[in-house]
């Protein structure tokens, strides 16, 4: 009975994880859609055509407006709850998908792209959903469906590029949309936030549904006093060490994220493979790059009990050896028209991404959902996803210019000095996350003993 019980329990976790997480496979699919978008544009008998220009604002136009999904769905998060929030979320993705299966012109496009950027940035429900629904000990393995359903999302676009036109991909996307917006209704609100808006009776029952009783915090228990969570101003809360603290260290880790050349991989795979002067085709590419995404994601799942330290020490080094790889054969045979072995470069591309999923890609966005107090993260993790898509935003867009300016070679040296950093960033500042419960964690904030609520609980073992 001991064994069905917990397997009933881990069930219905992974169930309402990855129903939450489902709308991740919609937003990887809209970051890859552009690879395939832009290549079939290309092709002989397409309806319009675009320039460079043009295909750098396709190609960047879903990341600027992400700030703005990312701070209203934050703030929602924290105000009508987990739920509720992520359904709003696939609004933006619905009306996106159905544009660009309609679009005629290269302003529908646009108008789609700004549309889906709405809901890439939307990520805060359901890493708040997830942390606070999860075994303490699987909260890691759980949150990296995040990272495994957007890679999928990827390769699945990818894929269904190569077999339809992009309209009708769109098309079957904007069918998924609809599918995710109804999977919510079946699984419940988390206890955490019932009870921090201080409904104690639908609390329960949400405990009940899931069959265990969460570990408690010093947080939640504060926060099931309404009056006195609101006599707390969000500025005077951002003045605490249990937020300003993991506030910075979490922009530093989306800083060397967004500095280490992976999205220009994921946008421009089909530029950056032509300027590295890689003979291997587009669709192809970027079918392959796509499944070292989704493979890393795997991979990611299965060492998540490996401390994030370590973890991202790994993604970190991994990915500077493959670099390291690529720009000495880009400085060493800089002048040769031909180089030899440059085939050889998917590969050293293909395990780039693929280390890159360890944590370099995942863990800035999850970290969020676990180290900040539960009465101002939903809002804390939209402001910050908000400066990383921005950042990314930017990344994309002034690529180009820096490969005109400074040369391929020297762009990705640059790339990959960064990934030297993450490894130090890993080592030396990243907070550790992996069997700790949110008290834990704010305690390397505050540097104050815990609170002991000395309430039994039964958990998981």
């Amino acid at each position: 009975m001991f064994l069905t019980n917990n397997f009933w329990i881990c069930f219905k976790v992974f169930m309402t994880s990855s129903v939450m997480a489902f709308q991740q496979l919609i937003v990887g699919s809209t970051i890859g859609f552009s690879a395939i978008l832009l290549a079939q544009l290309h092709l002989p008998g397409s309806h319009f055509t675009v320039n460079y220009d043009e295909a750098s604002w396709i190609a960047s136009l879903s990341i600027l407006p992400c700030p703005v999904g990312s701070l209203i769905c934050g703030y929602l998060t924290d105000k009508i709850g987990r739920k509720h929030a992520l359904q709003l979320a696939y609004i933006p993705l619905l009306v996106s998908t159905v544009i660009l299966y309609n679009a005629e012109t290269v302003t529908a496009v646009y108008v789609g792209r700004i549309f889906a950027g709405l809901s890439v940035g939307t990520g805060a429900p359901t890493y708040a959903y997830i942390a606070e629904t999860s075994p303490t000990k699987w909260r890691p393995l759980f949150l990296s469906l995040l990272a495994f359903y957007v890679g999928l999302g990827m390769t699945l676009s990818a894929a269904l590029g190569v077999f339809f036109h992009w309209q009708t991909v769109s098309g079957i996307f904007a069918v998924l949309s609809l599918v995710g917006f109804a999977l919510p209704f079946a699984i419940p609100e988390t206890p955490a936030y019932l009870r921090s808006r201080g409904w104690e009776q639908e609390a329960r029952l949400s405990e009940q549904w899931f069959g265990f009783v969460l570990p408690s915090n010093r947080e939640e228990q504060q926060s099931a006093n309404d009056d006195r969570k609101d006599a707390v101003p969000l500025w005077k809360q951002m003045t605490q060490p249990t937020v300003w603290k993991p506030t910075l260290v979490a922009l530093l880790f989306f800083v060397c994220q967004q500095s280490c050349g992976f999205y220009v991989v994921v946008f421009y795979s089909v530029d950056v493979l032509k300027d590295c002067r890689v003979p291997i085709d587009g669709m192809t590419a970027n079918v392959f790059l796509s499944a070292a995404r989704t493979m890393g994601s795997v991979f990611n799942l299965l060492l998540q009990t490996m401390p994030k330290k370590t973890l991202t020490v790994i993604s970190g080094l991994g990915m500077f050896t493959m670099l390291s790889a690529i720009t000495v054969y880009l400085h060493v045979f800089e002048d040769t028209d031909d180089p030899p072995f440059a085939g050889l470069l998917i590969y050293a591309f293909l395990f780039y991404v693929f280390f890159a999923m360890f944590s370099v890609l995942p863990l800035p966005w999850s970290l969020c959902s676990e180290i900040f107090p539960m009465s101002v993260k939903g809002t804390m993790s939209g402001l910050l996803y908000s400066v990383g898509y921005e950042l990314m935003f930017v990344a994309i867009k002034i690529y180009p210019a820096m490969v005109s300016a400074l040369g391929i070679e020297w762009v990705w040296t640059i790339f990959n000095g960064f990934c030297i950093t993450i490894v130090l960033f890993g080592a030396f500042v990243l907070p550790e996350t992996t069997g700790k419960s949110l008290d834990q964690i704010l305690e390397k904030f505050e540097h104050r003993p815990r609170l002991d609520t000395n309430r039994k609980q039964r958990e998981i073992p």
